[in-house]
This record gives C-alpha cells, sequence and structure tokens, in this order.
C-alpha cells in the first residue's frame, strides 16, 4: 500500500465512522419509534381490556354496569363501534384462545392461531404484554399486533384482548422520518467534504513525493542528472534540497569513473567475441566470449598470432564481415562469423577490432529449415516443391541433351481402409515402410517423393522405356508385398501412372498432370497396375469430372429414381418382397445403370447422399403402397447399405428418422450389407447392426459366398437373411456337386433360423431346383425384372393381371 492509499484510507476511515454514527442515530430513531408505537398499542388494549371485562361507564345515573365479556352481542357492538370510529381492530379471546369477539364475525368461536410463538397463551398465562406478527393467508405480509390480559374486578384472568397497532406504527415511523433524513443529508455532506478534504491533500503530498521518488530510481539506474525541485519549508522540502546536493556529488563522482567500467563491463558481458589487434598482427585484447568461442580462452588468445584465427590477417587485416570454419584445440570444429573494423590514426593504421560471432546452430537450423521446406516430414522424402524444382532441371537438361526423362505417378489402392481400421498411427507406419521400399528397389539417382496423403511421384533420369517400365513394375511388387503393422496384417497395392517421354512436354506441373491421368486410369482398369500415359485419358479424365459434377447434383434436381425388383415366395407364388435399387436418369446420357455411376459415388463419397435418398424413397414408397393396396403390397423392402455409409456413427438415426418420417413398421425394412462390407470390424460391425436390429430393422447378407463365406461369422453377426449370389445359380442345372453344395448353403440357412434368398434365378430350371431344395425366397429376371416402382404398383394391383 502505497503513501496515497495510506494518506486516502485514513480520511476514508472517518468518512467511514461518520456513516456509521448517522447509522446508529436512524437506528436508534427507528427503535425508538417502534418501541414507543408499542407502548401506546398495549396502553390502548388495556383501555379495551379493562372497558369488555369490566363494562363501559354509565351514561346516566343508575344505569346498571354489565362487562362486555358476557354479552356476545354488545360485545360485537363495541368492537364494530370502535372500528367504525377509531379505525382499530381487537380481538377478544377467552383463556383457551377461543375468539369471544371480532370484527370479522366468521371468526367468532374459533380458536386464535395466528401468533406462530403463542404470544397469546404466554400473555394469558403470565399477565405480561407482548407484540408479535400475525400471519395469515389474508395477510401474507403480517400485521403488527400487541396482546394484553383481561382480568375480572378479583384480579381473575378470563382472557385477552388482540389489538393492530399497524397504523399507530406506521404514524410513529413516520413522524421521525424526516429527522432521520436530515440526519442522513447531514452525515451525506460531511463525508464528501472529508474525502475531498483528502483527496486534495493527499494529492499534493504525493505529487512531491512521487518526484522525489522518480529522481532516486533515475539515480539507481545510473541517471544522476534528474533534480527535484525544492518548493516548500517543511520536511518534504528540506529532504528535496538535501537530495538535489547528493545527486550533484554522485554525478561528479560517476563521471570519473563510468567510462572505464562501462568499457570493461560491456566488452566482459558481450555475446559476442571481441578481440583487439595490434600492428604487428598480434592478439592483444579478447574479452571471454572471444576464449570461450574459440575454445582457447583469454590466456590463450593474448599475444597470439591473429593468422592463427584469421587468415586474412597475413595480408593485413581489411574491414568486412567474413565467415568460416575455426578448429578448436579439442578437435572440434565451429562456425564462425567474424567482423574486422580497422583502426586508423593520423591516416596511419593502429590495428583493428575484431568482432566474433558462433553462428553454428543458426546455420543448422537454417538447413534444417530449408529441408523441411522440401521435404515431407512423415518419410523424410523430397516434397512436390523440390520435386518440380528438380523435375524443371531435368527437362531442361533433356530438351538441350536428349537425355530421357521419366515421371511415375503412385497412388496407394486400399489405403483409407488401412487408415479407417487401425488407427492413423498405424496409417502413418505403413507410409514410411511404402517409402523405404519403393527407395529400395529404385535407382540410387532416382527421385522419390511424397506428394501428399497416401500419393508417391518418382522421377527417372536417363531412363528408356525399358527400364521405366521394369522400375514400375518393380513398385508394384514393393507394395503388393504385405503390411505388418502394429502386429497385424495389411494388404494394400498401387496404381502407376507413368510419363515415359517427359521432355516433350510444357513444363513440370504438365508432366505431374498427365502422371495423375494415367494413374486414374490405372485405378479405374482394376488398379494394382501402371498405365502409361495417352492423350485420350486426359479426354477420359475431363468426362469423369463433368460426370462427378453433375452426380454431385443428381439428388438436389430431383434425377434420381427408385426401381424395385421383386422377391417372390416360392410356394406361395406371389411376391413376398422388393429391393429397392436406384437409377440415375442422367439429362444427358439418359438413364444409367448403378454400374456406370455408384463406383464414382463412392470413391467420391457421394453414396452416402445417395444411400440416404434411396432409403427414405423406399420406405416411402413401400408405406404408400401398403396404405393405397394393401393386399398386394409387398411384406419388405431391402434397401442396401454401402461401406461408407456403415462407418458413419449416426446411421441408426437416420434410419429411425426414414421410418419415423414415412411411418413404415421397422419389420418392413431390411438392410442388405456384402460379406466385405460385413468382415472389415466384426466387432464393430456386430455392435452396429445390432443397435439396428433393436431398432426392429432386419440385416441381410447380401452375394453371399463371395467373401469371406465363414461359417464363424454366420454365427458372430446378427442377421436376419442370407442372399445367396447368383453366381451359385449359374450353371446350377446339370451341375451335381454345385447343386449339393445350394442345397447344403440352403439348409444350414434354414437351420440358424435365416430367411434364404436365391438371387440371379433367369431360368425356370434353375427355379424348379431351388423349390425341390426347399429353397422359399427367389428373385431373377426370369420372375421380375427391376423396374420403376409406380409400374411393379400399377402390374401388381392392377386386377387383369393378378386374375
Amino acid at each position: 500500500m502505497n503513501v496515497r492509499q495510506k494518506l486516502f484510507g485514513g480520511y476514508l476511515l472517518v468518512a467511514l465512522m461518520v456513516a456509521a454514527t448517522a447509522l446508529i442515530g436512524w437506528r436508534s430513531t427507528t427503535v425508538s419509534a417502534e418501541r414507543a408505537a408499542a407502548l401506546e398499542a398495549a396502553r390502548l388494549a388495556r383501555g379495551v381490556a379493562l372497558d369488555i371485562a369490566l363494562g363501559l361507564s354509565a351514561d346516566t345515573e343508575g344505569e346498571v354496569i354489565a362487562p362486555l365479556y358476557y354479552s356476545p352481542e354488545a360485545l360485537g357492538n363495541y368492537l364494530q363501534r370502535m372500528h367504525a370510529t377509531q379505525h382499530r381492530d381487537a380481538v377478544v379471546v377467552d383463556s383457551g384462545k377461543y375468539i369471544l369477539g371480532d370484527v370479522v364475525e366468521e371468526n367468532v368461536a374459533s380458536v386464535f392461531d395466528h401468533d406462530l410463538g403463542d404470544e397469546v397463551g404466554k400473555t394469558i398465562d403470565d399477565g405480561e404484554s407482548r407484540v408479535f406478527v400475525e400471519t395469515s393467508a389474508d395477510y401474507p405480509g403480517g400485521i403488527k399486533q400487541v396482546v394484553v390480559p383481561m382480568n375480572t374486578k378479583a384480579g381473575k384472568r378470563i382472557g385477552a384482548v388482540i389489538l393492530e397497532y399497524t397504523p399507530i406504527y406506521e404514524q410513529m415511523m413516520a413522524s421521525t422520518r424526516t429527522s432521520q433524513i436530515i440526519t442522513m443529508v447531514s452525515s451525506a455532506v460531511v463525508i464528501l467534504l472529508v474525502l475531498a478534504l483528502g483527496f486534495g491533500l493527499s494529492g499534493s503530498l504525493i505529487r512531491r513525493i512521487t518526484s522525489l521518488t522518480a529522481a532516486v530510481r533515475a539515480i539507481r539506474t545510473g541517471d544522476y542528472s534528474l533534480r527535484v525541485p525544492p518548493d516548500g519549508r517543511d520536511e518534504i522540502g528540506r529532504l528535496a534540497r538535501a537530495f538535489n546536493s547528493m545527486a550533484e556529488q554522485l554525478e561528479l563522482s560517476a563521471r570519473e569513473i563510468l567510462a572505464k567500467e562501462y568499457t570493461d563491463s560491456i566488452l566482459a558481458n558481450a555475446g559476442e567475441g571481441i578481440c583487439g589487434i595490434d600492428p604487428a598482427g598480434r592478439i592483444t585484447f579478447a574479452n571471454e566470449a572471444a576464449g570461450r568461442i574459440t575454445g582457447l580462452g583469454v590466456a590463450g588468445l593474448l599475444q597470439r598470432a591473429a593468422t592463427v584465427l584469421f587468415p586474412e590477417a597475413a595480408d593485413g587485416l581489411t574491414s568486412g564481415i567474413r565467415e568460416g570454419r575455426l578448429l578448436r584445440p579439442d578437435g572440434t570444429t565451429v562456425r564462425v562469423e567474424y567482423n574486422v573494423s580497422s583502426l586508423e590514426k593520423a591516416g596511419r593504421p593502429i590495428g583493428a577490432v575484431v568482432v566474433l560471432r558462433d553462428v553454428t546452430r543458426q546455420r543448422d537450423l537454417e538447413h534444417d529449415l530449408r529441408h523441411q521446406a522440401l521435404h515431407d516430414g512423415l518419410t523424410g522424402l523430397p516434397n512436390r516443391k523440390l520435386l518440380l524444382d528438380r523435375l524443371d532441371h531435368s527437362l531442361n537438361r533433356a530438351r538441350s541433351s536428349g537425355e530421357h526423362i521419366a515421371l511415375l505417378y503412385l497412388d496407394l489402392d486400399g489405403f483409407k481402409r488401412v487408415n479407417d481400421s487401425l488407427g492413423h498411427n498405424a496409417g502413418d507406419l505403413l507410409l514410411r515402410t511404402a517409402a523405404e521400399r519403393l527407395s529400395a528397389v529404385l535407382r540410387p539417382h532416382d527421385t522419390v517423393a511424397r506428394l501428399g496423403g497416401d500419393e508417391f511421384a518418382v522421377l527417372l533420369e536417363g531412363a528408356t522405356p525399358p527400364v521405366v517400365e521394369m522400375l514400375a513394375r518393380a513398385c508394384l511388387d514393393a507394395i503388393a508385398r504385405p503390411f505388418v503393422v502394429h502386429g497385424r496384417e495389411a494388404v494394400v497395392t498401387v496404381s502407376v501412372g507413368v510419363v515415359p517421354d517427359a521432355a516433350r512436354y510444357t513444363d513440370a506441373d504438365e508432366v505431374i498432370r498427365n502422371a495423375d491421368v494415367a494413374m486414374y486410369a490405372a485405378k479405374d482398369l482394376g488398379k494394382n497396375r501402371f498405365m502409361v500415359f495417352e492423350n485420350r485419358m486426359h479426354e477420359q479424365l475431363l468426362t469423369r469430372l463433368d460426370q462427378e459434377n453433375r452426380l454431385r447434383e443428381a439428388v438436389h434436381r430431383g434425377e434420381l429414381r427408385l426401381h424395385l425388383q421383386p422377391v417372390f415366395a416360392v410356394q406361395e407364388g406371389r411376391v413376398a418382397g422388393a429391393e429397392a435399387l436406384v437409377r440415375w436418369q442422367d439429362p444427358f446420357r439418359g438413364l444409367q445403370q448403378p454400374g456406370s455411376f455408384i463406383p464414382l459415388a463412392e470413391e467420391t463419397g457421394m453414396i452416402i447422399e445417395i444411400d440416404r435418398w434411396i432409403l427414405l424413397e423406399a420406405c416411402r414408397t413401400l408405406r404408400h403402397w401398403q396404405v393405397e393396396s394393401p393386399w398386394t403390397a409387398p411384406a419388405w423392402v431391402s434397401v442396401n447399405l454401402s461401406a461408407a455409409h456403415l462407418d458413419l456413427p449416426d446411421l441408426t438415426d437416420h434410419v429411425a428418422y426414414a421410418l419415423a418420417t414415412t411411418g413404415l413398421s421397422p419389420q418392413c425394412l431390411v438392410l442388405e450389407l456384402t460379406e466385405t462390407v460385413m468382415m472389415r470390424d466384426v466387432a464393430v460391425t456386430s455392435a452396429r447392426l445390432q443397435e439396428l436390429r433393436e431398432l426392429g430393422v432386419r440385416i441381410a447378407i447380401d452375394d453371399f459366398g463371395t467373401g469371406y463365406s465363414s461359417l464363424g461369422y454366420l454365427r458372430d453377426i446378427p442377421v436376419d437373411v442370407l442372399k445367396l449370389d447368383r453366381s451359385f445359380i449359374t450353371g446350377l442345372v446339370g451341375n451335381g456337386r454345385q447343386q449339393e453344395l445350394v442345397s447344403a448353403i440352403v439348409q444350414l440357412g434354414h437351420t440358424l433360423g435365416l430367411r434364404v434368398v436365391a438371387e440371379g434365378v433367369e431360368e425356370a430350371d434353375e427355379l424348379s431346383l431351388l423349390t425341390v431344395m426347399g429353397c422359399k425366397f427367389v428373385q431373377g429376371y426370369h420372375l421380375g425384372r427391376p423396374e420403376p416402382a409406380h409400374q411393379l404398383y400399377e402390374r401388381l394391383t392392377t386386377p387383369a393381371l393378378n386374375s
């Protein structure tokens, strides 16, 4: 706490004392008024008690005085008259607290219980008057009451009188309010005057003390020139004059010693090394930093020839900044930057001053920054920027020398699956291992670069077409070997785009773009291969990009169409269910089958939006059919889910939303997933499918037999329907071994309590065999092709077609 705060605090304390005195006076006045009101009320109540117990004064001579206590009617008139003329309300109770008289006649003969502290009962017991606050539902704010005993002439206590004294209390308080306000206003004026006086006096003192303090602080920093105005003849003024005299003496003394001390201190504590060189080229001065940087120490530098440290000294040191490596006595080297400043006197050289600076860490940091700017942080390979720079230089050399330049563009197939299932750490480890494998199979002078994500590029210099093909195959083989990450085996492949004669293109960007196009062509042909760039590929890429852009807007423009393929119940010979399939009404290419756009949708992530559209549209269509023609409506509709959709955490919520929005019963919806999708992570898949089944939705394994085909998975994964792939049905007629296999699968499904549906039934003989095998549900072109939902509805609901 500073002086100003202390001074102002003292005045503030005085102000608080004044305020406290005023508050005490206010409170004492209030208490006195409350006490006077209570006493006056008790006096009035006693008079009322005498009137009731002894009777009213006689109005005429010879009148017989009778106590009102024994006459309820007279008592009631008395209380009503007192209420009307004096505006006072009283309640009369007997010794048992039963009300004998009250202005409110409904209260007569009831027990008085509005005093929570039983003040009335206590007064009846001991005869002492008391005050209390009556509380009731009618008066939640309370009514001030006084209770006094009621005695007969003989002194026998026969009850009590309870008188409301709120009006008396308010009159008393109103009479004291004016004096209280005057007191508080006077106190406030005094407080403001005290605070103003304290603020003014403390400000005056503090300004002088602050000036003196600032001067003292300036002396502590070595500035002796500051002086304090010597105003005033009090103690502060004398202290200021004494300070000024002391400052003058210190300033005189400091001028004599500071010059040398400053010089020595600067030289000793400087971070840079400083050496003084005489005309003969010998070191005559060195600070601690110079000894530390050179490793020789100050004593080891003195009188040593400057040529030991600075080879330029042999020809005479000239001013300038130089840099070089210095060998220390311990065998280590340090990179030193030194600034030479020659000294002259009367035009004659008298030596030089050399300032040394250790720049080893700075140069290493600069090297690291350059390396980070040009290399990938995960794999340590050159990045896109460095690859472009090297490719530009190679193209320039190739155009002048005719050297063969080629570029490979590589993209890992299936990396996202590994990254999503095993985690990003496993993905990073796989990328580092892939980089090591590529570097190992390529030539030492080839440049392997990581472009980002799971994309790599290889610059091949001096590589003829046969060599390029050989190295591309080597990359395919290197990546195709299984990877072991975190104790688990992962298999990925690589698609490679090749530009074998890069020098014939305009620049590096065009070469990389063409290699990228060729890589996508390799992916379109099935992945795990390399493709050499051809001009037609660029046109195909543009077509693909155009299709992708149109597909992104297909859902919003209402271009998707729902087709249904019926599923027949063999024994009943009728449609039991339907499979929902999607078609795209492309405004440029007409109606497109799923094979022409679903792979693109899966690759770009648009499959999720398409899946959601199919789910909602299928549920809405079946529900509408059930309402309009319940006797012809299929019992269920099955909808295919993609792998990307299964990975979404809100899949269950979205299915529940589709059911709730359309009003379709969950038992009428079957969600189909392929074996491959289900088996990616059995634990996660089982939990997600169990959530869906808890909604009431049924789960189907689609294309059963083409993926894992493990009986253990049928045990571990919660499914309801098994859809036998069409590859088992094709060629079924005349193949006894295949018939036995299909029969075994059908029986296995029935044993496990699953509904078995045979897909791809295209001939009558196939249907007959499946019927004999006991397969209850079939689906295929022989029974019905996929068709628009409204056409299937019309066909099944038209009586002529059903007869």
